[in-house]
């Protein structure tokens, strides 16, 4: 690979945009070349350009949007390198948002391009990230990191690994090479081998833990368990039948106090019946009354139209008397309008000649004052532009004085300062002799630092070395106590082993906690037994009220059903009237056309007497009756309705509780049954000991005292185990901490060695460092002289920033002369330009004057001559007044108009409506003596003597509802109570009947208890026997699970153990320098190959004793082996290159690299050296590799011709040139 070109656009200090050609002369042909520049002007920027393009990163660690330069709005990075005869083009960008300062950095965009010959341009391949990062890789055969291993050779890594001690080199060889991933697969392997033996020794102790019984044990039990589990079959019949004898006696009981109960209830509701009477008396004459409800209303309808006719003839008779005033008023005003109209519309025939005149004379004195009004808009705003240019003549001239002023000033002050003229150059130099002094100087300071620190690390290492032998005797002594304080703590008849003693413990704490937990269930299960006897009473006494409700509901049913018949009945009625009505009331209009002697065209009569005698129908009544009777009918429907659904949820609720007659024991009263049976064999099974449910049952305070007893052992047992547990655990910590101290110790002894040897190198650098330091004291003081300063430590900032100051205040001063010259140019300029405007402006000023004379006499002449004519008055306002006066007019004489052809229409129907009434009223007369004659009639016959009478016994709709309900529901409750009673005497004489015993109920009661009691007892001996059955074959599985997987981990175990031993460490540190030492030595090969061509005397061998140590053999002196620390500073720098350089080969593998860069190491070297260096970098180039040198070295400028210089601007930015 070999690097062809590179462009570089706003990266840090570089912001124009600048291609550096590395194919064409002079950096072609040379081979070698150095990249030159003060410090911090950007030399190191190349190389992060060349990354970037390549590999979109930097090679120094930065993020790579960081290398936008200051204040720009996009940067550029783009290489074009050559593989194998093949031409690319890679290309890295970024910009900020809108192309502005302060947008957001957007991008990266990535591209990547193969130059065509055929086509002469470069073809795009990939444009996508992750796609250029892999072509590129493919491409060039490295990735980031091996391409900056390769191409960025590393030599002063390398000076510094061969003067470190051992940690430092493993660390340093870790960083340049690339090799940390083996410290982190030793760290992993050791991680893991300490898992898998954790998961071992889990598994085992688990397994010591089990308590297994043998086959002939386990079959004892199986054959045990059978016995009593047929035994207790036959005690539960017996224990049924007792059951069943007491249940019947406990039923005649409850069924004797219903009887009573009901009876009672039976009492009560007659005294209610009896106390009632007379408001059922009222509703008696209500409902005898109520067939004549219909002609009473009938009747009262008619005496209302009689009082609406009167009064609406007397308001007609008033209205009638209004309106005859109201049509004199009109007809006067009518008379008035059309008088006022017509001399109105004289006047404006009159005046219309000279409205015309005075309008013609207004168009002329429009048309004159527009011209007028815009020859004053024009002079006013040059007046005004006329006193503005005075204005600004007059700043311009002061402003000419003061920097005429200002200029002498600056100019006098530059030549009494002239000698700061060269400080603008000299700084820079300066500033870099102070930076390189203070480097120096800190790096003294840290060093020296460093010595006490290693001094005080050396002291403390020897403290701890002896702290540690100390602290490796106390733990020998702790453990010895710990083992007889083991030995001790073992109880009488327990094996003394560690493993074992604890398993026989946690049996025997299993066993007692297995006996508790049965103690606690069985409390448990009495609890919920008593609350399902509970809760079965409740289920009882709810069907029994359920079963009563439904008695008197099915009562409530009958009543409703005949309710709702007569409703029925009573609607077909209301709609016949009605239907009869609408009859009546659509023949009337027929009737009316009728004539006497003409045959009638439905029955052929030719006589008419209705038409003569009319009958008014009343359909509305009729209507609002039928309507009544079928809301009447939908709600005793609704109700009988409801009173179905309630009977069918009645059912439901009494199936839930009770059951299906078909499936025994199937309601909630029958699962609630089974639910006590299964409790009670769970009582028997939890039993520890032969009667032991009856115990629980009827002693379940002792039971806590059993729990209590139980569970002090257990904490007995535990705390014994416990405080073994923790002496074996302090054991097993105390023996693994000898150990690891004792690796410790030996781990110190090493370091200790290491520690003093490398104090004795770090002496030997400091010494080096102070002579560098006193050389650039005197070249510094050089360069101070010429401005009256020397060089100290107190006073170097103090100095430094003075000249700072004044070089800043000669370059102000300079810009400042500048600056005023030239606004003193402008400003004379400006004022030249004013003066030639203002001339300009007053003699537009006059000649807009005279003509604004003339056309305001002119004006003046028309104004005049109109108001002789009109005054100021508008004569189309007075036209449009006229008009308007003349059409109000007209409007008031049509109002007029109308308004008595309105009161005449009034009076004649009035008049006419005044008629229709009366006649009406003596037909209404006539009507209402014939209804009541007839309604007096009926109520004769109905049994009331007026009609008075027959009004007072009605009653109020929802009254008599009231008490037809009450009514009602006494009697059903009454019938309810009697049907109950007669059920639960016929029930309890079926009971009766069955004579199921003569014993008392107290003495079965005994009997029964002593019997459940006796086969509780069975119950929980096999509930027992079962539970020791189901543990061992629980333990079974588990043994045989446990061997499985204990063998299964053991494969593992071993596995991870052999790769543990080979390279498995806490700290990494073994599989690292093993690693380290074969890198090492394919490093140390490669590097011959170089060295040899280098220099051709030295060759470099790693000792095959120790893993990261080098030495040199020197060929001229028979193969002589000797020591890294015996070359001089020219020998060291071939050692490092020859390194780099194999290094570059390793990290490259098959890549061919061309193109190397150096960016270190070349400050530090003394004359003589850097001319060896000098000339094993030409002797390199010969192998066809291209060399880039970065370095400020003044050396290095004069003896390499082909240069890349990298020079400081002003403002913090730097130009490149290419020289040679």
């Amino acid at each position: 690979m070999k690097i062809l070109r590179v462009t570089i656009h706003n990266l840090n200090s570089l912001r124009i945009r600048q291609t550096i050609d590395f194919s064409a002369a002079p950096l072609g042909q040379a081979g070698l070349f150095a990249i030159t520049g003060d410090t911090g002007a950007g030399k190191t920027t190349i190389l992060d350009a060349v990354t970037l393009a390549l590999y979109g990163r930097v090679h120094r660690n930065k993020d790579a949007k960081e290398v936008m330069s200051y204040g720009a709005v996009e940067s550029l990075a783009e290489v074009e390198f050559e593989v194998k005869g093949v031409t690319y083009r890679s290309r890295w960008n970024i910009w900020r948002a809108h192309k502005k300062e302060e947008g957001n950095i957007l991008g990266p965009e990535r591209q990547v391009a193969c130059w065509n010959p055929e086509k002469g341009e470069f073809e795009i391949l990939a444009e996508k990230i992750r796609e250029a990062d892999q072509l590129i890789e493919e491409v060039a055969g490295l990735d980031f990191d091996r391409f900056c291993r390769s191409v960025m050779l590393s030599q002063g890594d390398f000076a510094a690994f061969l003067q470190s001690g051992e940690r430092e080199r493993s660390e340093l060889l870790e960083r340049i090479t690339g090799t940390e991933v083996y410290t982190r697969l030793s760290k992993a392997a050791y991680e893991r081998f300490k898992l898998e033996q954790q998961q071992l020794s889990g598994l085992e102790r688990e397994r010591d833990t089990l308590e297994l019984l043998s086959p002939e044990a386990v079959a004892e039990l199986m054959e045990e368990w059978e016995e009593k589990k047929q035994a207790a079959e036959a005690r539960r019949g017996e224990l049924e039948g007792l059951r069943e004898r007491v249940n019947w006696l406990g039923k005649l009981q409850q069924l004797g106090q219903r009887e009573e109960a009901l009876a009672a209830r039976l009492q009560e509701t007659g005294l209610e019946l009896e106390q009632a009477a007379p408001d059922f008396e009222r509703l008696a004459r209500h409902q005898q009354a109520q067939p004549l409800l219909g002609p009473l209303q009938l009747l009262d309808e008619v005496l209302q139209q009689q009082q609406a006719l009167e009064l609406s003839i007397e308001q007609l008779s008033q209205s009638m008397a209004q309106l005859e005033v109201a049509e004199r008023a009109a007809q006067g005003q009518q008379q008035q309008a059309q008088q006022q109209l017509a001399a109105t519309r004289t006047v404006l025939a009159e005046q219309e000649p000279l409205l015309e005149q005075v309008l013609g004379l207004d168009v002329q004195i429009r048309e004159k004052q527009e011209p007028l009004e815009a020859l004053q808009r024009e002079k006013a705003e040059e007046e005004a532009k006329l006193a503005s240019q005075k204005t600004a003549i007059e700043a311009l001239a002061e402003r000419i004085g003061q920097l005429s002023t200002r200029e002498k000033e600056l100019l006098q002050w530059l030549k009494k300062h002239q000698a700061l003229s060269t400080l603008v150059e000299h700084l820079p130099a300066i500033q870099q002799h102070r930076d390189d002094l203070r480097a120096l100087f800190t790096e003294q300071r840290q060093g020296e630092k460093i010595a006490g620190k290693m001094e005080q690390g050396l002291e403390q290492g020897r403290q701890e070395r002896q702290r540690k032998a100390q602290e490796l005797g106390q733990l020998e002594q702790a453990i010895a106590r710990l083992e007889k304080d083991f030995r001790k703590n073992v109880p009488p008849n327990f094996a003394e082993g560690r493993s074992e003693l604890l398993g026989l413990l946690h049996r025997e704490i299993e066993q007692l906690s297995s006996q508790k937990k049965n103690l606690e269930d069985l409390h448990r299960l009495n609890e919920e037994y008593q609350l399902l006897l509970a809760e079965l009473s409740g289920y009882e006494e709810q069907l029994e009220g359920l079963q009563n409700e439904e008695l008197a509901l099915n009562k409530d049913i009958m009543n409703s059903l005949e309710a709702l018949d007569n409703a029925a009945e009573q609607q077909a009625f209301k709609r016949e009237i009605y239907e009869q009505q609408l009859l009546i009331a659509n023949y009337e209009k027929d009737r009316a056309a009728l004539e006497e002697g003409a045959p009638c065209p439905l029955c052929l009569s030719t006589h008419h007497p209705f038409r003569e005698h009319p009958v008014k129908p009343f359909v509305d009544k009729a209507k609002e009756a039928l309507d009544k009777a079928e809301k009447h009918y939908n709600r005793i429907y609704g109700h009988h309705r409801a009173l179905l659904q309630q009977q069918n949820n009645l059912e439901m609720q009494i199936e839930q509780l009770a059951g299906n007659e078909l499936k025994e024991l199937s309601g909630q009263v029958g699962q609630q049954l089974n639910k006590i049976l299964a409790y009670e064999n769970k009582i028997a099974k939890a039993s520890p000991e032969p009667g032991g449910a009856h115990f629980a049952l009827a002693r379940n305070h002792l039971l806590f005292r059993q729990i209590e007893e139980s569970g002090q052992l257990i904490r007995e047992r535990q705390e014994a185990r416990n405080r073994l547990s923790g002496i074996i655990t302090q054991l097993d910590a105390q023996e693994a901490l000898r150990q690891e101290v004792a690796n410790q110790l030996k781990d110190q002894d090493t370091e200790l060695r290491v520690l003093e040897e490398r104090l004795k190198t770090h002496r030997q650098q400091m010494a080096t460092q102070q002579e560098k330091f006193d050389k650039g004291v005197a070249q510094l003081n050089k360069l101070l002289k010429k401005y009256g300063h020397t060089f100290s430590l107190e006073t170097g900032a103090q100095v430094f920033e003075e000249l700072s100051a004044r070089k800043n205040e000669w370059e102000s001063q300079s810009e400042q002369s500048e600056k005023v010259a030239r606004e003193l140019e402008l400003a004379k300029q400006e004022l030249q330009q004013s003066e030639k405007q203002a001339v300009a402006s007053s003699g537009r000023i006059e000649g807009l004057a005279r003509r604004l004379g003339e056309a305001q006499q002119l004006l003046q002449q028309l104004q005049e001559q109109r108001i002789q004519l009109f005054g100021d008055k508008d004569p189309r306002q007075e036209r449009q007044l006229s008009q308007q006066k003349a059409a109000a007019q007209e409007r008031q004489l049509e109002a007029a108009e109308q308004q008595l052809s309105a009161a005449r229409l009034g009076l004649n129907s009035t008049r006419q409506s005044l008629a229709e009434k009366q006649e009406a009223l003596q037909k209404t007369l006539k009507r209402a003596a014939e209804l009541e004659t007839a309604l007096s009639a009926s109520a004769r016959e109905a049994g009331f003597d007026q009609i008075n009478a027959l009004r007072e016994s009605l009653l109020e709709p929802a009254e008599a509802k009231t008490l037809e309900a009450s009514l009602l529901a006494l009697q059903q409750r009454e019938a309810e109570v009697r049907l109950s009673l007669k059920n639960v005497r016929e029930e309890l004489e079926a009971e009766q009947a069955k004579a199921l015993t003569a014993e008392a109920p107290g003495l079965l009661e005994e009997q029964l208890r002593e019997q459940e009691a006796a086969y509780g007892e069975w119950q929980q001996r096999i509930g027992a026997l079962a539970e020791k059955i189901s543990q061992q074959e629980a333990r079974s599985r588990k043994a045989e699970e446990l061997v499985a997987r204990i063998e299964k981990q053991k494969q593992e175990y071993n596995r991870w153990a052999r790769l543990n031993e080979i390279i498995g460490m806490a700290d990494g540190k073994k599989f690292r320098i093993f690693a380290q030492g074969l890198t090492l030595q394919k490093l140390a090969q490669l590097a011959n190959q170089h060295l040899e061509k280098l220099n051709g005397r030295y060759l470099i061998d790693k000792r095959s004793d120790e893993d990261l140590e080098l030495d040199i053999i020197d060929t001229y002196q028979a193969d002589n082996r000797r020591s890294m620390n015996t070359l001089s500073g020219g020998e060291s720098f071939l050692v490092s290159l020859a390194l780099a350089l194999g290094l570059s080969d390793l990290a490259g593998r098959n890549a061919q690299i061309q193109s190397l860069f150096i960016d270190e190491g070349f400050g530090s070297l003394d004359d003589n050296t850097l001319d060896l260096a000098i000339s094993t970098l030409e002797n390199l180039q010969a192998s066809g590799k291209s060399i880039g040198i970065i370095s400020h070295v003044k050396a290095l400028k004069e003896r390499i011709s082909a240069q890349i210089v990298v020079q400081k601007k002003g403002n913090g930015f730097s130009s490149v040139e290419v020289v040679g």
